[in-house]
């Protein structure tokens, strides 16, 4: 992850989220699994015991947006201390971002060239660079372009190369859309060329079950969508809040 989107995502973590007050459990959403009767997406009772053998490993997303990874053998609340006290935010959020940046310096740079750009809204997909791409369940494909002001052809197609799709993209705007005929799997991938310029991108649904912008940005940057969970968290802490109430 590039520092400044690793430093805009942890501000905008902070300024969002508010510790969980104290409850019996709460629903933790999986967000990677091996060897485990489990898929991304499911929901698991953080203080029920989750059984886990040798070699299985989950990865859950608390509703606070922390990241907590699971490795067998284990038959423990996968809460643990969590569970019925309030959520330590602070540090959730500095193991996240710390987390992302040390995997990232560790790998190298092996999401695209260049650097990251940000989009205005989070569910524009960046078509200038190749990765993942992430979007709700369900919504509409809308490509984007940042910097571009000129007339280019615009040709996608999946990576199987089954069908083709081409469109004529005007300067005048910076994002087309897909029609909704294109299916769209939980994860697709897709070979895209804007003028001379061709790069594959994945696209990744959002589970149901990710039930605030915490918890979504948490899986987008697990996914590699940390541009785009940028943008999400910036347009959350800029919506108008409801003023607290005095008694």
């Amino acid at each position: 992850m590039r520092p400044l989107i690793a430093l805009a995502i942890g501000t905008a973590l902070w300024s969002l989220l508010t510790p969980l007050e104290a409850t019996a459990s709460v629903d933790l959403v999986v967000v990677e699994v091996r060897g485990a009767h489990l898929s991304p997406g499911d929901t698991v009772d953080s203080a029920k015991p989750l059984s886990l053998k040798d070699g299985q490993l989950v990865t859950l997303i608390s509703p606070a947006g922390k990241i907590i990874k699971l490795r067998g053998p284990s038959d423990q609340p996968p809460g643990g201390d969590e569970t019925g006290a309030s959520t330590d935010v602070n540090s959730a959020l500095e193991a996240l971002v710390t987390q992302k940046i040390a995997r990232n310096d560790k790998a190298g740079v092996v999401r695209g060239t260049g650097t990251e750009n940000i989009p205005p809204e989070p569910w524009l997909l960046d078509v200038t660079r190749p990765g993942n791409r992430c979007l709700p369940a369900d919504s509409p494909i809308i490509f984007w372009r940042p910097g571009h002001a000129t007339d280019e052809t615009f040709v996608v197609a999946p990576s199987d190369r089954s069908w083709r799709a081409t469109a004529d993209w005007p300067q005048t705007t910076d994002r087309l859309t897909l029609p909704r005929t294109v299916p769209l799997p939980a994860r697709s991938s897709y070979v895209v060329k804007l003028g001379k310029k061709e790069v594959m991108v994945t696209l990744i649904s959002l589970p149901l079950s990710l039930t605030n912008d915490a918890m979504r940005a948490a899986w987008m940057m697990e996914e590699g969508c940390d541009a785009q969970a940028a943008a999400l968290l910036h347009m959350a802490i800029a919506a108008p809040r409801p003023k607290a109430r005095v008694e």
